[in-house]
């Protein structure tokens, strides 16, 4: 028997897989961390050759697990999105890899954003303009590192760097590539308007294929696996995450609350925001993801914890907050610690509580910071909802072991939601997709079996009433914070 492979190249760690192919059953699992590094005020970066070593450590840990199974059928890519690499032409870094969490480009996003140019940028490209994004860290880089700009041969991410270690070749999926604000949605190729408007050749840039495209590995590597084993191209995280928790199909959402948080639906073809709210990224050939990431995910819940329940575990913080009537008893909170992105694309933005009075406990807090993560996610859900209808939400990340914090998101969507048996979506959605570009299914639909239900979660229709109150409030007061921000 063999197995296929699906690695999550993760913002601080990567999660290695293994699947059988027959039964979607994990045979073994490894995950290995790296950290971030900040020399700057508003500068997020990493060692993109400790990645690497944390990638390659992973997988031989897994291939040895996995011997008395055999040899891979294959490895496929999950990664996380938006990261920028400089490369000279002797395949040497000139720089660490700026990830997305970076906002050194701030202010050139906010005044590009406001132009007509960055209006049709987001037409072509379908990614928000925001210091998150490529294209424009690509222009801070020209404005303020040229030595490093000119020396550059290839600017690159994340995934395309560890292939290029293994293999010797640049190449990046459709996916990951439709997240840099560089790449034409609708042609699948580079956009040319884009690309001059920013100064920097296509050549500069990695060979564009599909997220199926297979690469060799070669005779000698540092996976230390066979000649020729199948490295598979995959697609972004936020994109598999849907396909891994069985969101893949009209009528379905997928929430994601890990250290950030997301919300994103599927499509036939492209879905642009006419307020430049949503993102429109590309899976596969016939499918597009539609959504918005937020900085307010888990990481904000940590801070909440770390300062108001410093010596309890989660389970007693959720049992806190179980006690507390929905609204919290009028106590709003803002969850925009690290600035935000969908909907409201501000670095500037700020947090905090709104409508604290003598009557609010430690436990007031702690329900009021969950209900603020989900209803700026049901801002950036609501936004999904005019487009199309949902039927059913599937929850994934660290949040959904929480009974109490998922049924808070089906109360305040009115939605059901429902459950896989695991919450590790990436690598889910990376084996997926390595089957299918191993022959293994003909269309991603015949790979469900990796997605069953376990859980459903229904919503109280009286409770959801009154979050839509609850929301109404927290919407008006976004828009002061926001004019707040921008003095």
């Amino acid at each position: 028997m063999s197995f296929i492979i699906g690695c999550d190249i993760g913002t601080t760690n990567v999660k290695i897989t293994a699947f059988d192919p027959d039964s979607a059953s994990i045979l073994t699992s490894h995950s290995e961390g790296y950290q971030m590094i900040h020399p700057e005020p508003d500068w997020s970066e990493q060692d993109p050759d400790e990645i690497y070593e944390a990638v390659c450590n992973a997988i031989r840990e897994v291939s040895k697990s996995c011997e008395l199974h055999g040899q891979p059928l294959g490895i496929c890519f999950s990664s996380a999105m938006h990261s920028i690499l400089c490369i000279d032409k002797n395949g040497k870094n000139l720089s660490n890899l700026i990830i997305w969490a970076d906002n050194r480009s701030a202010d050139i996003a906010e005044k590009l954003k406001a132009s007509a140019a960055g209006k049709k940028m987001y037409q072509h490209n379908g990614t928000p303009i925001h210091a998150m994004t490529p294209s424009c860290k690509l222009i801070w880089l020209k404005e303020n590192q040229k030595d490093i700009f000119d020396k550059t041969d290839k600017f690159v991410g994340i995934k395309e760097y560890i292939i290029f270690k293994l293999t010797g070749r640049f190449v990046i999926d459709y996916s990951i590539a439709s997240a840099t604000g560089l790449f034409n949605i609708t042609e699948k190729k580079w956009d040319e308007w884009t690309l001059k408007k920013i100064g920097i050749d296509e050549n500069k840039l990695s060979k564009a294929v599909s997220p199926y495209h297979i690469e060799k590995l070669p005779g000698k590597n540092d996976f230390k696996l066979p000649a020729g084993t199948p490295l598979i191209m995959g697609a972004s995280d936020g994109c598999l995450a849907n396909l891994g928790s069985g969101a893949i199909s009209k009528g379905t959402m997928a929430i994601t609350i890990g250290t950030s948080g997301a919300a994103r639906t599927c499509s036939d073809g492209p879905i642009l925001d006419e307020k430049m709210r949503t993102f429109c990224y590309i899976l596969d050939e016939d499918t597009y993801v539609v959504g918005g990431p937020s900085n307010s995910g888990a990481v904000v819940f940590e801070w909440m914890k770390d300062n108001f329940y410093p010596e309890s575990d989660y389970n007693e913080i959720f049992d806190a907050a179980s006690k507390i009537d929905p609204g919290s008893d009028g106590l709003l909170f803002f969850p925009y610690l690290l600035g935000e992105r969908a909907p409201l694309w501000s670095s500037a933005v700020r947090g905090g509580f709104l409508g604290l009075d003598i009557q609010h406990t430690k436990s007031h807090f702690a329900r009021a910071v969950m209900e603020g993560i989900h209803l700026n996610l049901y801002s950036i859900g609501k936004i999904l909802l005019e487009k199309q209808k949902v039927k059913r939400i599937f929850a994934n990340g660290g949040f959904a072991q929480s009974q109490v914090w998922v049924q808070m998101l089906a109360d305040i969507f009115g939605i059901e939601v429902a459950l896989n048996d695991t919450v590790d979506t990436g690598t889910v959605g990376a084996a997926m997709m390595g089957l299918k570009a191993l022959g293994f299914a003909k269309e991603l639909s015949d790979l469900d079996y990796f997605t069953p239900v376990s859980t459903v979660f229904k919503p109280d229709k009286e409770v959801h009433k009154q979050y839509i109150e609850v929301y109404n409030k927290f919407y008006t007061s976004v828009e002061g914070i926001i004019i707040h921000a921008e003095k």
